[in-house]
């Protein structure tokens, strides 16, 4: 109930967020009725179908306000409404601020440091050196800042196609998997590795190229390796590992009925997940969406024992220090992972609206 509440809540927020948005920056004479139909018919896409290309590409679009970059443009646009010769000193200097800040490389240490390193910390801590069913590995189309297929990820060469972090969570995979092997287990080596970029080999697929690297590079057995590219988010890549790992489990689209004494048939309230075979994997992805990815594996009864990759900085776990001077200096990668911070406490509210979290109020 409580949960509920927040819900609701918070989907409150965001109309009267929305609202305040919509009625300060546009003249109310262009505010029509069509306009808001066709707003409340995207938020409605969204929730409905959020792997959509066109949703993605208009989330980019209507998060661009929330984030740090966007919201500067935004105010320093808001200030020249009246003329350069009329600028408003408050917009300009609010713009400023939010953007030093959120160029400092101590504002990312900051947020990174709760947002990546804290979770990391207390999943790894949890984790166990038991038997697992499989491995699974995240690739770069299931990574917070990439939820319309935008492929920006450096590759290692033009033939292969494979980005450099995915490569490196893949042969951190051959390690975990040999350590498995040693204690007698063979489990299931699965990548979900998203959408790929077309590689320049003819009549070669990604699924090939991963199979063929987890094979010669991180001696992997080849009848223990599942490639799928279809998982665009947490989300979608657990439902991949669910259908994989329980072919017969009962899919999300489904309720749970009951037949009665009496031979009344009555629905059985609860999430259709749960009737599925719990199932247990070492869960390879990056550490600024772990908590997040985790919690969604969980919800789909799949116990991660969690393998962090892909940290952004490297702070003493005593407590933060200034390396150096240059962290009160603002720069472009600091604003970066500020911003992807931002990204995934946003995809993280989406979830929790989508109800795709377990304990949500604890991510």
């Amino acid at each position: 109930m409580f949960e509920l509440i927040t819900q609701i809540l918070v989907l409150v927020g965001i109309y009267f967020l929305v609202r305040f948005v919509l009625l300060t920056w546009i003249e109310r004479r262009y505010l029509t009725w069509l306009g808001g139909l066709v707003l409340v018919l995207l938020m409605v896409l969204a929730f409905l179908d959020p792997t959509n290309k066109t949703v993605g590409s208009l989330w980019g679009v209507i998060s661009f306000p929330l984030r740090p970059l966007g919201l500067v443009l935004i105010l320093m646009s808001s200030s020249l409404r009246l003329g350069t010769k009329k600028v408003d000193g408050s917009q300009i200097m609010a713009a400023l601020l939010i953007l030093l800040i959120s160029s400092l490389p101590l504002t990312a240490y900051l947020l990174t440091e709760r947002t990546e390193q804290k979770p990391a910390l207390e999943l790894s801590q949890r984790a166990s050196d038991r038997n697992v069913e499989a491995i699974v590995i995240l690739g770069d189309g299931t990574t917070p800042s990439n939820p319309a297929y935008r492929l920006r990820s450096q590759l290692s060469n033009i033939a292969d196609g494979l980005s450099v972090t995915l490569q490196s969570r893949l042969l951190y995979a051959g390690q975990l998997y040999a350590e498995q092997r040693s204690r007698g287990n063979t489990p299931l080596v699965i990548v979900s590795a998203g959408p790929q970029p077309i590689l320049a080999q003819p009549n070669v697929t990604s699924s090939d190229v991963i199979t063929n690297f987890l094979i010669q590079r991180a001696g992997v057995d080849s009848s223990q390796i599942r490639v799928e590219t279809e998982g665009i988010d947490p989300r979608s890549s657990a439902i991949a590992v669910r259908q994989i790992l329980s072919p017969g489990a009962i899919s999300d689209n489904c309720r749970l009925y009951a037949t009665c004494d009496n031979g009344s048939i009555q629905e059985i309230q609860g999430d259709p997940a749960v009737a599925a075979p719990r199932n247990t994997v070492e869960l390879v992805t990056p550490a600024l969406g772990l908590r997040r990815t985790v919690s969604t594996f969980a919800r789909l009864n799949i116990a991660s024992i969690p393998r962090p990759t892909d940290f952004y900085v490297f702070q003493s776990q005593a407590g933060l220090r200034l390396a150096a001077l240059t962290d009160l200096i603002p720069s472009a990668e600091a604003l970066v992972i500020t911003s992807r911070v931002v990204d995934e406490y946003l995809a993280t509210l989406y979830y929790f609206l989508r109800q795709w979290l377990t304990d949500p109020l604890g991510v």
